[in-house]
């Protein structure tokens, strides 16, 4: 059974709509990117799945439930960390954590709170006020608050955003961590590409209320790439474009610039020769999510 599922899903507000039919599914372990410009849907689907909003059209599974049915028996099983998550200034982070920890009605130990600190890497005997905290900080007790309960899946919504390089780098470490050892099936919503890269194995692009783009990141196989093609002296391009797995994003003179969805550049150009492109050079532009988001929510043009 997927961790999450969804089909259809449509949602609109004053009659505007915001969601168009939104499908994607995400698999137990997933650490998934949620990608799209702002105002493509994003915050409304996590809303959606977390059963803050109901849908106008469509079926939603998280953990085989319909979030606005089983709203209070989901939240048991999941959490979610917001970009403002309002972390009390004048609390120690033990205090903290312990707050919640009866909020969520859990009956935990002392000893299993300060193990949780560490888990985070933030030390329990630390009494200073959490204001000052710095940002890194921060980020690492709100993500030890995200998982008080246990989740199964943790919804983040830009977890490094305003971080130096240093402090994204632990809340990567820190988030394969709990992926690797739990299982932690993990959604994480940025618009910080370098992120998915290196933390996401999936990624859904949403753009004008559809998703354009769902895949895999670690399969080489998958990973998208661009090249430019130069051929010979007056070679036609076929219209309409048959190549699946590659997309023709420009024509100038005697050059085109692919985007290879699917294979290795090798096999795309052995694929294009025969399909009758008489390439006589080919030059790599740039690869990864980068290319793969621009071209979904540009129109099809970098």
């Amino acid at each position: 059974m997927p961790a999450i599922d969804i089909q259809g899903l449509k949602k609109a507000f004053n009659e505007r709509p915001v969601l168009q039919g939104v499908s994607l599914t995400v698999n137990q372990g997933d650490i998934y990117g949620f990608l799209g410009p702002n105002g493509s849907g994003k915050t409304t689907t996590l809303r959606l799945l977390l059963g803050i909003l109901s849908p106008d059209e469509g079926r939603i599974a998280v953990l085989g439930m319909n979030p606005s049915v089983s709203g209070a028996q989901l939240h048991r099983r999941v959490n979610a960390l917001p970009e403002s998550h309002g972390l009390y200034g004048w609390m120690p982070a033990l205090a903290y954590l312990n707050f919640f920890g009866r909020l969520y009605g859990m009956e935990f130990s002392g000893g299993d709170y300060r193990a949780r600190l560490r888990r985070v890497g933030l030390d329990p005997d630390d009494s200073r006020p959490v204001r000052t905290f710095s940002q890194g900080m921060k980020q690492r007790l709100g993500i030890a608050r995200a998982m008080i309960n246990d989740p199964e899946i943790l919804f983040l919504d830009e977890p490094t955003n305003g971080l130096d390089p240093r402090g994204r780098r632990e809340i990567h470490d820190l988030l394969l961590q709990l992926n690797r050892e739990k299982g932690l099936t993990i959604i994480i919503s940025t618009h910080i590409l370098d992120d998915v890269e290196r933390l996401c194995n999936r990624i859904g692009i949403l753009e004008g209320g559809l998703v354009r783009y769902e895949g895999p990141l670690t399969d080489e196989s998958q990973s998208a790439i661009s090249y430019r093609f130069h051929l010979e002296n007056g070679a036609a391009v076929q219209s309409p474009w048959n190549f699946p797995g590659i997309a023709l994003l420009e024509r100038q003179d005697s050059w085109i610039t692919c985007l290879i969805k699917e294979g290795s550049p090798a096999a795309a150009i052995k694929t294009l020769v025969l399909g009758g492109l008489p390439i006589i050079e080919a030059v790599a532009v740039s690869g990864g999510v980068e290319d793969l988001y621009l071209y979904y929510t540009q129109g099809g043009k970098l």
